[in-house]
């Protein structure tokens, strides 16, 4: 795959304070590649730099072959972008505002093609601002696809949204990929991140710690399979030092820790052959993050 976007010892700094330091990455064409991190990390700032909305302290930053710093008008016409803080025009109606930015860019044709990709046909007539929270973002995506752009920048995309609303967002996100759009996606639920990317860098205060495809980071970083039982004692504990050394005491049961998911499924079934229940979890995105950096981060995109 081609590379879109190459970012090499990127700094941002604000007075004494540096919000992103010298960080590193590139982007493929046609992948979803994400910056993970809590607030405060510098993904904003990063994204931003990456759309010329602010200009860099030092490194060099190239998307699609333009430098930021000379060729600024020339990229903005081949990017979309969805600020964290997206709004429209709340009076005018869905396909109003969708066919304004058209209009803006010179797009001449059909907008419905647009507007069912991203399931808007059947509110295209309703005004912007009676729209739930979830529908508002979609709009904003569409807006932002409909001037064609190569890459599609989705800063927090899904913040504040509930949990139906969210997933709904990414099967949208995941339908732009799959027309053949770089999508540059920031957040801080480590599922989403999971889920949708290709490839995640986790970034925390301004530094990126780690950086890779999904399943490799996991594989890497996700401390393995777990096995829980909600009851404990000593017969359940022979069971699990049967096949680990590694267990913990959780909340009145017990969890044993295993490399592969083979080892897992065979104290699971020990256990339910003697009529214990057990829950096998897979690692996953929380585990690699809280494995690299030692904490695990809330709904508000803050550290607990």
């Amino acid at each position: 795959m081609n590379t879109v976007i190459e970012v090499k010892d990127l700094v941002k700094e604000y007075g004494k304070s540096r919000a992103v330091d010298r960080i590193s990455f590139d982007v493929k064409s046609g992948e979803i590649f994400t910056l993970v991190g809590p607030n405060g990390a510098g993904k904003t700032t990063t994204v931003e730099i990456l759309e010329c909305l602010r200009k860099p302290t030092s490194g060099r930053v190239t998307i699609l072959g333009y430098e930021i710093a000379k060729d600024e008008a020339k990229i903005k016409k081949r990017i979309g972008v969805v600020p964290q803080e997206f709004n429209a025009f709340e009076r005018l109606t869905v396909l109003e505002n969708v066919k304004l930015i058209a209009d803006i860019y010179g797009r001449k044709g059909e907008l419905k093609s647009y507007l069912e990709l991203l399931d808007l046909w059947d509110v295209r007539n309703k005004k912007f601002k009676i729209l739930s929270g979830g529908m508002k973002r979609r709009v904003g995506i569409c807006m932002a696809a409909v001037s064609e752009p190569e890459i599609l920048f989705l800063d927090e995309p899904t913040t504040g949204l509930d949990p139906e609303a969210r997933r709904e967002t990414w099967g949208v996100i995941k339908k732009l990929k799959e027309t053949g759009k770089t999508v540059f996606l920031t957040t801080h639920y480590m599922e989403e991140a999971e889920k949708l990317s290709d490839r995640v860098a986790v970034i925390v205060k301004g530094k990126i710690v780690a950086m890779g495809a999904v399943k490799e980071m996991i594989e890497k970083h996700g401390g393995g399979y777990r096995v829980f039982t909600k009851v404990g004692g000593k017969e359940v504990e022979a069971i699990f030092k049967k096949y680990t050394d590694s267990i913990i005491k959780v909340d009145g049961g017990l969890c044993g820790k295993f490399l592969g998911k083979r080892d897992a499924a065979k104290v699971a079934l020990d256990l339910y052959s003697r009529d214990i229940e057990a829950e096998i979890v897979e690692p996953g995105m929380e585990e690699v993050f809280l494995s690299l950096v030692g904490r695990k981060i809330n709904e508000r995109g803050e550290f607990e």
